[in-house]
């Protein structure tokens, strides 16, 4: 295709184009260093006449054009539709970005091919754009999405039987964060969201382009072709105007969505009794007081914010949800749902009920003692030194040893579960570690007799999702059981008459931590 500039004013699809700038701000003010702009294009009519209008318009803007493609192997024509892009590439002088993605792994991905091939090629594009663009700006990626892609959207979702939110549908601008990525967010732009499909086709022959038919686009097996091809057809019928009727509504949805999630946030945000990365915990009264739509509007953020996969929940399970929140009235859960993330009814001191929502792996609220989560687990061991301290999350486990002389006979009157007085010498080297099936120990007063730890932690009512992470000393030589921290040491480690040295132990939370005083 030999490019050319149009010196023709009266292009609607320009005008669209300029509109859409002035009301979205789709691509950021000009500055010192020109914003990089990635444009998807497939080589089909509507990303080619994109390239083309925003080459049209990189001098006024004063940014940089990067063409990306994504050959995903399905078609016997994708090579050639690559070899189309790039030689369009050439003859703008504009740089080229390509990758051919593995047709046998898409088709065997497990959520099915066509969100394989859609999560791949945007993996793709979102890197290309991090990648061109400098630390200090915006990542932006163009795509062509027109009207008709939009109201296409509009019916798929609602056959689906998506929620506000979804039949919203594409907005002029959206943002993709990958964290096995790069931190920074990348802008997803979509300046032809407004313009009809048959407006850039005209577009397209009038500048004299060229481009590929994608011939998958007329299988009526893909359920986007089948509403493209006979369901919009047959709504033409009724309302010539469908095309139209649908994107606005999208945008009327779109608007009440945006209204809608901002009391979601103050509403969360009110019923939040704490939170971090493995969990949200709300105050379940505050939640009852709501309507059961408020309280999935609310459900639906504090899930997005654990980074759980709404698409996997879907609806269905959200609204199963939000009602059991609604009736909960004793604790109850783990429960799992889809995403990897869980919900719980737990009792807070002095506060009642909460839900919980966290991580399948974690608990419902952060442990109250020393505990292994999942990434301490992993880590292994700890070594313990005779002197000095280790920390295990919001914990530290202060050592010292001194002299049996200086140890005042008190100990013995004011127990310290946390506190443990070993004979130094009937320990050479110690470790931390979680429990492990078949341990035992042999714990004080009962002279000499073996416990198993799973025995222990049933008589002293430790909950079964605390135990994987209770902290265990063991003797690093042998594995023999020291303390299980806070519930029992082993007799043979235990303060007799004949003990010379005392090593001391005592766990300590960060917030109160202080030496160790005697």
């Amino acid at each position: 295709m030999a490019f050319r500039q149009s010196s023709s004013a009266e292009d609607s699809l320009v005008e669209l184009l300029v509109q859409a700038q002035q009301r979205h701000n789709l691509f950021v003010p000009p500055s010192a260093q020109r914003q990089p702009v990635v444009v998807a294009v497939s080589g089909g009519v509507d990303s080619v006449a994109l390239l083309h209008l925003l080459a049209r318009m990189m001098e006024i803007w004063q940014f940089e054009l990067h063409v990306a493609h994504v050959d995903h192997a399905l078609r016997p024509t994708s090579t050639a539709d690559a070899v189309f892009v790039r030689d369009l590439a050439e003859q703008m002088s504009l740089p080229f970005h390509t990758t051919r993605l593995d047709a046998a792994a898409l088709r065997a991905a497990p959520d099915g091919l066509e969100a394989a091939a859609r999560r791949a090629r945007y993996r793709f594009l979102c890197a290309t754009a991090l990648n061109v663009t400098p630390g200090t700006m915006v990542p932006v990626l163009a795509v062509a999405h027109h009207a008709d892609d939009q109201a296409e959207t509009v019916l798929l979702r609602l056959a689906q039987g998506s929620g506000l939110r979804g039949l919203g549908a594409m907005r002029p601008i959206s943002t993709i964060d990958d964290p096995a990525q790069a931190s920074r967010p990348v802008r997803v732009v979509r300046p032809l969201l407004a313009a009809r499909r048959n407006e850039i086709v005209a577009y397209a022959r009038r500048h004299g382009l060229a481009w590929r038919e994608d011939e998958s686009n007329r299988d009526e097996s893909h359920p986007r072709n089948l509403v493209r091809h006979q369901v919009l057809p047959l709504l033409a019928r009724i309302n010539p105007q469908i095309v139209a009727t649908l994107t606005r509504t999208a945008n009327l949805l779109a608007e009440e969505g945006n209204r809608l999630a901002a009391y979601d946030v103050r509403a969360l945000r009110e019923s939040i009794v704490t939170q971090d990365r493995e969990r949200i915990v709300l105050h379940l009264a505050r939640l009852q007081r709501m309507s059961v739509s408020e309280v999935r509007g609310v459900l639906h953020l504090a899930l997005t914010m654990l980074d759980a996969d709404m698409r996997a929940i879907g609806s269905q399970q959200l609204a199963a949800l939000a009602l059991s929140t609604v009736e909960a009235t004793q604790r109850s859960g783990p429960h799992p749902l889809a995403g990897g993330v869980a919900w719980s009814i737990i009792a807070l001191p002095d506060e009642g009920l909460a839900l919980a929502l966290h991580r399948q792996h974690s608990l419902p609220l952060p442990p109250s003692t020393p505990w292994f989560d999942d990434a301490s687990r992993q880590s292994g061991a700890i070594a313990v030194p005779r002197s000095g301290a280790v920390m295990l999350g919001g914990w530290r486990l202060e050592c010292a040893v001194f002299d049996r002389s200086q140890l005042a006979e008190e100990w013995r009157e004011n127990p310290d579960r946390w506190t443990a007085y070993i004979d130094a010498d009937a320990v050479t080297a110690a470790v931390l570690a979680p429990p492990q099936a078949a341990q035992k120990i042999d714990p004080l007063g009962m002279a000499g007799r073996r416990k198993s730890l799973g025995n222990l932690f049933t008589d002293a009512r430790i909950e079964p999702r605390l135990r994987r992470g209770w902290p265990v000393l063991l003797d690093a030589k042998d594995g023999r059981v020291l303390w299980v921290c806070g519930l029992a040491q082993s007799h043979a480690t235990r303060i007799t008459d004949a003990t010379r040295s005392v090593w001391l132990l005592r766990w300590r939370t960060l917030q109160t931590s202080a030496p160790i005083q005697r």
